[in-house]
């Protein structure tokens, strides 16, 4: 896998689009695909200003170990949200619109978000509080059954993944994130949540 990733990365720093899905399986015979535009996806969550955002940014190692740890412990049934408890995996950095205006000298501005192919304005708060106010030991993946239709293209024509699709066992991740898991889709919020931009600890230095 390490050489498979290195390739990746070589060919992908080289300008050609290149996937490779890492599949993850149980004892059930359940399978969860992991695709390079997901752990992308996931990895961009590594700056304030973006949402909710992992303390040092996350690895597609760590990325695999959680799916890994979902993956063993649990019957994915119809697929959902899971919660995995990481000791300081990141900040819970979208709040309520009202709670995100009570922080400390909260100044308002605006960020753009991603949905799809959709780009969506939404409230962003600037805060003084530090950002360990809103450390979070909370992991959130999203997992959902596959679909043959939006499958990687590197899989489309895998025999097993298309065996067991019709059996209803191939699951994708969609996404994770650091904090709440009951924060509604961007294009569902309506100026009741906002992003929160905390101070960074380092900036006190």
């Amino acid at each position: 896998m390490k050489l498979q990733e290195q390739l990746s990365r070589i060919k992908t720093m080289m300008g050609l689009l290149v996937e490779s899905t890492e599949k993850i399986s149980n004892n059930n015979g359940e399978i969860v695909l992991i695709s390079d535009y997901v752990k992308n996806h996931i990895k961009e969550h590594n700056q304030f200003g973006m949402g909710s955002t992992f303390r040092e940014g996350i690895t597609d190692k760590e990325i695999s170990s959680y799916v890994k740890e979902v993956v063993s412990s649990n019957e994915l049934g119809e697929g959902g949200l899971f919660e995995l408890n990481v000791p300081n995996v990141g900040f819970d950095l979208v709040l309520p619109y009202v709670e995100a205006k009570n922080l400390d000298d909260a100044e308002e501005t605006f960020a753009i978000k991603k949905e799809g192919k959709n780009e969506i304005e939404v409230p962003l708060i600037k805060t003084s509080q530090s950002e360990n106010d809103f450390k979070t030991n909370r992991l959130t993946l999203v997992i959902r059954k596959s679909s043959q239709q939006f499958l990687p293209d590197d899989v489309k024509e895998n025999e097993e993944i298309l065996e067991k699709i019709n059996d209803g066992k191939v699951y994708s991740l969609i996404t994770a994130f650091p904090g709440n898991p009951n924060i509604p889709r961007v294009s569902e919020w309506n100026g009741e949540y906002a992003i929160v931009v905390p101070k960074k600890d380092k900036d006190l230095d």
